[in-house]
């Protein structure tokens, strides 16, 4: 009985020395690895990209850049046509407007100061117009001092006013005026119009809108 328990017990002593590793093994806790957190790109992440696009190259999104913007040059001769409107008299005063208007549509181009004007009478007498800011019955706003640049395109166009005193106040009959020229600011394209200032001071202000 002594010989047989003796056995047993060196039969456990040698099957533990075996498994002593394995044992220890098992009896530790076991981990789980840490999550993996993932970084957004894109409209979805506050410091992404600002335009919302997902953009997901190495460096920053660029753009295209806008061309600016191209200015429109000076009427040229023949790009504006020219019409008159008499204002009719007032207070010994009288008036036209005249009109420039593009010839083309599909153009556009700009006007700034004055026009010329002349007025030949019967007896071939030439009146030039004096380039005034303003006068009796239009021109610039008081205070004004520089004329305004006016882009002249398809139902845009650009106007002046010429007037003048009449002749009665000089105890002077009207002169009769045979034929008009007008000529676009910084232009020599002067064109024959179909109105007149029946006065004795022929005046011109600035074109405006």
């Amino acid at each position: 009985m002594r010989t047989t328990g003796f056995t047993a017990l060196l039969a456990c002593a040698v099957l533990a020395a075996a498994t002593g590793c394995s044992s220890s093994n098992s009896s530790a806790p076991t981990t789980s690895a840490s999550p993996t957190i993932g970084i957004s790109s894109g409209g979805g992440n506050p410091g992404g990209n600002p335009t919302g696009g997902g953009y997901q190259g190495g460096g920053p999104a660029t753009s295209t850049p806008q061309p600016a913007d191209t200015p429109i040059a000076p009427c040229a001769s023949g790009q504006v046509d020219v019409t008159a409107k008499g204002m009719g008299a007032a207070m010994s005063h009288d008036g036209i407007t005249l009109t420039f208007s593009i010839v083309d549509p599909s153009q556009a181009c700009t006007l700034t100061g004055y026009p010329g004007m002349d007025e030949i009478t019967d007896t071939g007498t030439v009146i030039h117009a004096e380039r005034t800011l303003n006068g009796y019955i239009g021109g610039l706003p008081a205070g004004t001092e520089t004329p305004p640049t006016v882009v002249v395109k398809s139902g845009h166009p650009a106007h002046a006013i010429a007037e003048g005193t009449s002749c009665g106040p000089y105890n002077k009959p009207d002169p009769k005026i045979v034929k008009t020229e007008v000529t676009a600011p910084n232009s020599t394209d002067t064109r024959v119009i179909d109105a007149a200032v029946h006065t004795c001071t022929l005046e011109i202000h600035p074109v405006t809108e």
